[in-house]
């Protein structure tokens, strides 16, 4: 299991955010009431029981609905498991080649990343977006790291993306996001 997740060409601080979500290590509610940082709270992005790390990852009702956009967009069928490691195991028997692994656990980090990031951005800025909009993200967001990662031609798994088009959106937010307000 170690070798899957820190083989992969995803930046090693989203690697190390992965590893430490596999051990439930992550600031969520539950973890901080048990640190006494904060009081007991319901679950922030579904409002179905304690954010633990399992549900905030897999088990709430709309990053479930991510998880299945993504999945169907790689024509993958993975019904979601107990737990983070058997989901990477379920994730790495769906490859057939070591360098689709690689490209599949790429996909797995973006995802786990845009989850975390999209529940940060709902708690800190009260920002939601769509399923729709998060899967978008988990997207583009792999195909910038394989493009950033390989020295070769970036395996495409979205076959859908239209490469000069995210190009120019992004370099659009880019500029936006710097110019003075």
């Amino acid at each position: 299991m170690f070798n899957l997740i820190w083989g992969s060409w995803a930046p090693s601080k989203v690697v190390a955010f992965s590893w430490t979500l596999l051990f439930y290590r992550i600031p969520t509610c539950s973890n901080l009431a048990i640190r006494n940082v904060l009081e007991r709270t319901s679950n922030l992005n579904c409002d179905l029981g304690e954010e633990t790390s399992i549900h905030l990852v897999l088990h709430c009702n709309v990053v479930d609905k991510v998880w299945q956009k993504v999945l169907r967009s790689l024509h993958f069928n993975i019904i979601t498991p107990p737990t983070l490691f058997v989901h990477l195991a379920c994730w790495s028997e769906e490859a057939s080649h070591r360098k689709i692994c690689k490209g599949v656990w790429l996909i797995w980090h973006a995802s786990l990343w845009v989850i975390w990031r999209e529940r940060n951005e709902k708690i800190h800025k009260n920002r939601v977006r769509t399923i729709d909009e998060i899967v978008k993200e988990i997207k583009v967001l792999s195909w910038h790291w394989s493009l950033s990662r390989l020295k070769i031609a970036p395996f495409l798994f979205w076959v859908e993306l239209e490469p000069k088009k995210l190009l120019k959106e992004r370099k659009t937010e880019l500029i936006l996001s710097l110019s003075p307000s």
